[in-house]
Parts: C-alpha cells; sequence; structure tokens
C-alpha cells in the first residue's frame, strides 16, 4: 500500500487515484513550435495562391495609379494624364474687358403708358362697360357714375346760360334804346354790367364742372358722367361694380400699354459703376430660361441703397408679342462698354478654380508640371475673368481640364 502522504496519489472516499504526470516544458514548446509553423505555412501557401490564378498561373502585380502628385510647391502628371483629362493651357493676355454685370429684377409697366381713372367725386356706379384683359381704346368708355353734387352744378350752369342769354339780350335793347335818345347813357352801362357779370359766373360755373369730372366727358342725364380710357391698351385693373358707392380718392380703373414695358434692376455698388444708359441687356424670364429678350439700359439710379449698397437700374423693353407680363422675375445681363485705354490681364474663366474659398489658378512652370496661384479676380464678361494679382500677360495657364487635376489631386 502506498504512503497517503505521497504526492502522486491521494485516498478518497477508501480509493485510491493516480493523478496524471505533469508535461514537461521542453515538450511543450515543441508543439507550440508545430503549430505556428503549420499557421505559417498556411499563410505561406494562401499568399502563393492569392499571387496565382485559379489555373495556378502567376497574376502580375497592379500598376501604380496615375495620377498627379505633389513635389514641394510644383504639381507633376504625366503625358497619358494630361491627355486622358484634357488638360490645356493657354497665355494669359493684356487686353481691354467689357464686363458683364449680373442682376435680378422685375417687370413693371412703364408708367409713362400707365393711366389711373378715378371718379373724382361722391357718387353711384350705374352700370361698367369694361373688365380686366379688355383691350381698350382712347375713348373707350369703361363705366358710369351719378353723382348729386355733379348735378348740382351742371344745374347751376344751365340757370346762369339762361340769366346771361336774358343779360345780353337786355344790354342790347338798352344799346339800341340809346342810340335813337330812348334811353339814358346809365341805364345802357348798367345793363351791359349785368351781362358781363352773368357772363363770369357762367365761366365759374363751367369751371366747377370741369373740375369735379376732371374733364371726364358727361351725359346728357343730369349728374351721370362716363369714365373713359384716357389711352389705348388693357384693363389691368377695376376696382368698381355695378351698384357700389364710390368716394372721390378711388381710382376705378388702371389701364396701361402692355407693349411697353420696364425692368427695374437692383445693381450693386461694384457693379454700377460700369452701367450707363444705352448699355446692351438680356434679360431671361426665371420662368422660362431658355428665353432671351433684348433690352437697353434707360436710367441709373442716382443714390445707392445704404442696406443693400445697391442701386435702382431701369430698363426698357418692348413687349409687341406680349409674351412678358408685369410682375414676372428676370435674370439680366448687362454688356458694359470696357474702359477707354484701360487693359487688364485676363484669362478664360474656366482657368479658374477654388482651392479652401479662394479663387486658385494653375501656371505653367514646365512639361507636365504646374504650381496652384491664388488670385485676385476683377470682373468677368463670361468667357474671360479679369485678374488683377497673382498672374501676369504671358505666362501660361491651364484652362481646361482644371476640374479633373483638382479632383486627383484630393482624391
Amino acid at each position: 500500500m502506498a504512503d497517503a502522504k505521497s504526492p502522486t496519489s491521494h485516498h478518497t472516499a477508501g480509493e485510491l487515484v493516480a493523478k496524471p504526470p505533469r508535461e514537461a516544458p521542453r515538450t511543450r514548446i515543441r508543439r507550440g513550435g508545430v503549430m505556428f509553423g503549420a499557421i505559417f505555412g498556411a499563410l505561406v501557401m494562401a499568399g502563393t495562391a492569392s499571387m496565382h490564378g485559379r489555373d495556378g498561373r502567376a497574376v502580375p502585380a497592379a500598376a501604380p495609379l496615375d495620377i498627379p502628385h505633389v513635389e514641394g510647391a510644383t504639381i507633376r502628371y504625366s503625358s497619358a494624364f494630361a491627355e486622358r483629362a484634357g488638360i490645356g493651357t493657354t497665355a494669359a493676355i493684356a487686353a481691354p474687358l467689357a464686363p458683364v454685370v449680373n442682376a435680378v429684377g422685375t417687370i413693371e409697366f412703364d408708367p409713362q403708358h400707365v393711366a389711373a381713372v378715378g371718379a373724382k367725386l361722391n357718387g353711384l356706379v350705374t352700370g361698367v362697360a369694361r373688365f380686366e384683359g379688355d383691350p381698350v381704346e382712347s375713348g373707350t368708355m369703361l363705366a358710369t357714375v351719378e353723382s348729386a353734387e355733379l348735378g348740382a352744378a351742371q344745374a347751376a350752369v344751365l340757370t346762369l346760360e339762361a340769366q346771361k342769354q336774358a343779360a345780353d339780350s337786355n344790354s342790347k335793347r338798352e344799346s339800341a334804346l340809346l342810340e335813337h335818345h330812348l334811353s339814358t347813357a346809365r341805364e345802357a352801362e348798367v345793363a351791359a354790367v349785368e351781362a358781363e357779370r352773368y357772363r363770369s359766373r357762367l365761366e365759374a360755373a363751367r369751371q366747377k364742372v370741369v373740375s369735379l369730372v376732371g374733364g371726364v366727358r358727361t351725359t346728357r342725364r343730369m349728374g351721370a358722367q362716363q369714365l373713359r380710357s384716357p389711352l389705348k391698351g388693357v384693363v389691368v385693373e377695376r376696382n368698381v361694380t355695378t351698384g357700389q358707392g364710390v368716394e372721390r380718392d378711388l381710382v376705378a380703373f388702371r389701364v396701361a400699354d402692355v407693349e411697353h414695358l420696364w425692368v427695374e434692376l437692383d445693381v450693386f455698388e461694384k457693379g454700377l459703376v460700369r452701367v450707363h444708359a444705352g448699355d446692351k441687356v438680356d434679360l431671361t424670364p426665371l420662368a422660362e430660361p431658355k428665353q432671351h429678350y433684348e433690352a437697353q439700359v434707360a436710367r441709373v439710379g442716382p443714390a445707392i441703397d445704404p442696406r443693400t449698397r445697391s442701386a435702382p437700374v431701369r430698363v426698357e423693353i418692348g413687349n409687341r408679342a406680349r409674351r412678358l407680363r408685369a410682375g414676372q422675375a428676370v435674370r439680366a445681363r448687362i454688356y458694359t462698354s470696357p474702359a477707354a485705354g484701360r487693359k487688364v490681364t485676363v484669362v478664360p474663366t474656366a482657368s479658374v478654380t477654388l482651392f479652401g474659398g479662394k479663387p486658385t489658378v494653375f501656371r505653367k512652370i514646365g512639361e507636365h508640371a504646374v504650381v496652384a496661384v491664388p488670385v485676385e479676380l476683377g470682373y468677368s464678361n463670361g468667357p474671360e475673368t479679369e485678374i488683377r494679382r497673382g498672374i501676369a500677360p504671358g505666362e501660361e495657364v491651364v484652362s481646361s481640364g482644371v476640374f479633373a487635376l483638382k479632383s486627383e489631386l484630393f482624391r
């Protein structure tokens, strides 16, 4: 029987159970090495397999990307990339530039071709003859208004006409009697003065009627006036209906010649100095971006709004086809005249891009080598842009493929 204190055995519940012998350290290391070798071999085999196709043949390694790279401040690219990206260069030139000033505005009726028709007195509308959109000629009746005030003034005219006629007859009779020595000079003089007094009162009464109706034609019916259009055009506004009571300050109708319009543009201070009356303008309605209308600047506002730093520029435009309407929003391109004798550095607008929000131009410094140059921009006429600082005339700049070049630098 073994000793109960032996390290290889112990006594439990009357039985003797042997412990498994401990594994030697060298044996454990040897087994670990075998496992590591197996894993490493598998990785090597996997790597070798990845370099071969399914048929066991070797697959060539991927070629390096042909993209621009930066060497200090220089950006270099291959001839293959230049051809693929369509990179082209052109020389900056010194030339006069007629800038194009862009603005937005709203079409309005030309105030010189708009008329407001009012009643000029208190009254009642007894008939309406024309409505919104109706074409009218000069003198076309629009509505009829009856006024007690006008009726009283017209009655006074009729009364004074009768009194003047009687006074004139009496003056003539007294003059005839005086010639036959049947009346005195005093009586003839009094009759002449009375006739003149009624003539003056009648003239004043007639002027009162004219002032009440503002030259608007009246009807034979006492107190009734006809509101008539003072010009040829279209009724664009109506504010009366039959049976409506009106006051003297009400604008009953507004008539406009829609063939004559103007556009009120807001031009910022920077571009305003180059805009003059007579400059050509290209207008494009926002709702019809493919439509273009020719116009010209008629007037440049004399004052700049301190809040918006802009001034109104009025553009006159014909509308014989009547395709434009008051209230339409439009974009405008104002083609200004170049400053006399002034030349500036000009590059294609396509050469200018943004780096970090700042305008930048790629300047050529060698074969397939450029540097990014920050520039200060001036005016532009659309295809060309003025460079005030950064590029000199004669220097080559990238004019095509700019976007591709910039995009590859930020891959």
